[in-house]
């Protein structure tokens, strides 16, 4: 088993090297000595759903794919203490709640662990009505005219000194009603790993940078500001509502329980589709020294700062997790136009987050082909309280006004 988890390392290394190299959405001029259409490579173990109840009938489909392809043989399935696990139909079931680690080899790789997570069943006794609050409900069910935002994820850190032209021009464009209206921040701390807002999920590889300052819209665009800051992010926002239509809303409630905070979200389709969702959480107000190259201003305080990406599919792609029916064939169906489906995310609070500064990010993803490159990007996103509940927003109740 060393041998093998060494080998698998040596070549899982080298495929990490190759996603570092690509970048996602970049400008024409960026892309010239790029080639979209070269598939991404490697062994990838999912699970769908993630969370399931814990009764012996609710069960988790398991896939093993490599370069792609979903595998039917030849590959071989251990729990999180390297034993061989046989699955009936790739299908994981128990009736003992508590989460259940997997991980699969194929000749010389293996992939990332996953979780499945089993709930307990729901008990006859009377419901508190604190516990597990029931989502908000759609006052408009037939409306699918959806309120759309684009998600811009900032790469940064303490140690980049000119992460502060950055963030300047990214207060500059916030001042205004219409944009801060139609977007969400979140940042990323990558540059240097002793900022005390350092994010250890590889966001930066997940969107083809390895430096800052960075920023990116829905996954899709990326640009390396130095100048011209102002003027690059409103085109990259508006390149993100030009680019594709509104295909889906988000609506949720999370709470706290055990010192966790769970979110049931449900995604509602305007188009039919595919969808991916995921779940960031963020935190104002940490204090951290800036490194400053002669930028105006105070820059110590660190706001939108993500603390966990909730959407990690493998190092290299963080669109988050499959939603929808799933088919006879154990697969994620897409979702009808009009139709709705859930997913449960659990994200453990740690000790140094202030709670009353955290919020969540909540973005869906669906499949389009942009420049010969077809990946999932950014459709959608909303931010929400850590404890609270957002419905549906559809335009004609939106005031977009400056």
């Amino acid at each position: 088993m060393k041998t093998l988890r060494l080998l698998a390392i040596l070549c899982t290394t080298l495929l990490l090297c190759n996603s570092c190299l690509k970048g996602i959405g970049w400008e024409e001029e960026q892309r010239e000595n790029q080639n979209p259409d070269v598939p991404q490579t490697g062994l990838e173990l999912t699970a769908t759903p993630s969370t399931i109840i814990a009764n012996g009938e609710d069960y988790a489909v398991l896939e093993v794919k490599f370069n792609g392809e979903t595998l039917t043989e030849g590959f071989t399935l251990y729990d999180d203490e390297d034993n061989i696990v046989e699955l009936e139909n790739m299908e994981f079931s128990t009736t003992v709640a508590g989460e259940y680690k997997f991980w699969a080899a194929y000749k010389a790789d293996y992939t990332e662990t996953i979780t499945i997570t089993a709930e307990e069943p729901a008990t006859d006794e009377p419901e508190d009505p604190n516990d597990e609050p029931e989502g908000p409900s759609d006052e408009n069910p037939d409306n699918l005219n959806f309120k759309r935002r684009v998600l811009l994820t900032q790469i940064t850190g303490t140690g980049c000194g000119y992460c502060p032209g950055m963030v300047s021009a990214l207060k500059e464009v916030m001042q205004s009603k219409t944009f801060a209206n139609n977007t969400v921040l979140a940042v990323a701390h990558r540059y240097n790993s002793s900022d005390p807002a350092y994010l250890t999920n590889a966001l930066d590889a997940a969107l083809g940078v390895s430096g800052a300052p960075w920023l990116n819209a829905d996954m899709c665009y990326t640009y390396g500001l130095y100048s011209n800051m102002v003027e690059l992010i409103h085109k990259m926002v508006d390149a993100s509502f030009e680019r594709t239509t509104t295909k889906a809303g988000i609506s949720a409630v999370s709470y706290i329980e055990d010192d966790k905070v769970i979110i049931k979200a449900t995604v509602k389709a305007a188009e039919e589709s595919l969808f991916r969702i995921g779940a960031w959480l963020i935190e104002d107000g940490i204090y951290g020294q800036q490194t400053n190259y002669g930028f105006e201003g105070d820059f110590n305080t660190h706001d939108n700062c993500i603390r966990i990406a909730d959407s990690k599919v493998s190092t290299s792609d963080y669109t988050g997790y499959e939603i929808g029916p799933v088919g006879e064939d154990g697969k994620v169906q897409p979702i009808k136009k009009g139709e709705t489906a859930e997913h449960t995310f659990t994200i453990e609070l740690k000790d140094k987050w202030k709670r009353e500064n955290c919020s969540l990010v909540l973005f869906v993803t669906a499949p389009e082909k942009i420049q010969g490159r077809e990946s999932y990007f950014v459709n959608n996103v909303i931010e929400m309280p850590l404890e609270g509940e957002v419905a549906f927003e559809y335009v004609d109740e939106a005031a977009d006004e400056e």
